[in-house]
């Protein structure tokens, strides 16, 4: 398959830390770099619970672009962030293997939804923001089961803890949604609005 290298017509900038986003958005063959927000999203959680779990994401992800943007003012900067939900319980990174364990038992069985938001600035202002979900059902999983796929993927650094991008797929019986949704990056939304802000076209590469 052809690999494209597109340079766009200003720097585009990823803020974020995640690897998975940072492949996903590779995959384009659009040029950018990553840089990093640091912004403490336990902070802004506590002042957002009241709002709906996709304007909380929108929140979280516009946060990081925001704090990127304001030291990138020549640069369309992209930020994106991922909650897991249950009823309206929010599953946060697991961190490690107890926690992960009481995720998966909790999720076995039954459907849970994976929100991932977007949100595009530039010279630290915000042209767009955008939230969709998907929804997942778990096959019952057994104890075993459920440790030993932690043991293969390690998934402490997934809310939801199971990496659906590597063996996590396995773990489910339905999925309705996009499966970048799924990996925290609604990849098709962003391209549209890279377009139509004249970043990139399939002719300059």
């Amino acid at each position: 398959m052809p690999k494209l290298s597109i340079k766009p017509s200003k720097a585009i900038i990823l803020a974020s830390g995640s690897k998975i986003r940072a492949k996903i958005m590779k995959k384009t063959g659009i040029q950018f770099s990553v840089k990093t927000s640091f912004v403490d999203e336990e902070l802004i959680k506590k002042t957002i619970s009241s709002k709906s779990i996709g304007k909380q994401a929108e929140i979280l992800a516009c946060a990081k672009a925001s704090k990127v943007s304001k030291k990138n003012l020549n640069s369309y900067v992209i930020g994106s962030d991922q909650i897991c939900s249950i009823n309206n319980l929010i599953l946060n990174k697991p961190l490690n293997t107890v926690n992960a364990i009481k995720q998966l038992k909790l999720l076995s069985g039954k459907t849970h939804k994976q929100t991932s938001a977007i949100c595009l600035y530039y010279k630290g202002n915000k042209l767009w923001s955008y939230s969709e979900e998907a929804k997942l059902t778990m096959h019952k999983l057994n104890i075993s089961e459920i440790k030993n796929y932690i043991s293969l993927d390690k998934p402490f650094q997934s809310c939801g803890s199971y990496k659906f991008e590597s063996n996590g797929h396995h773990l489910f019986s339905k999925v309705t949604g996009d499966s970048y949704i799924i990996q925290g990056f609604p990849l098709i939304s962003l391209l549209e609005q890279l377009r139509k802000y004249k970043l990139y076209s399939l002719k300059n590469n």
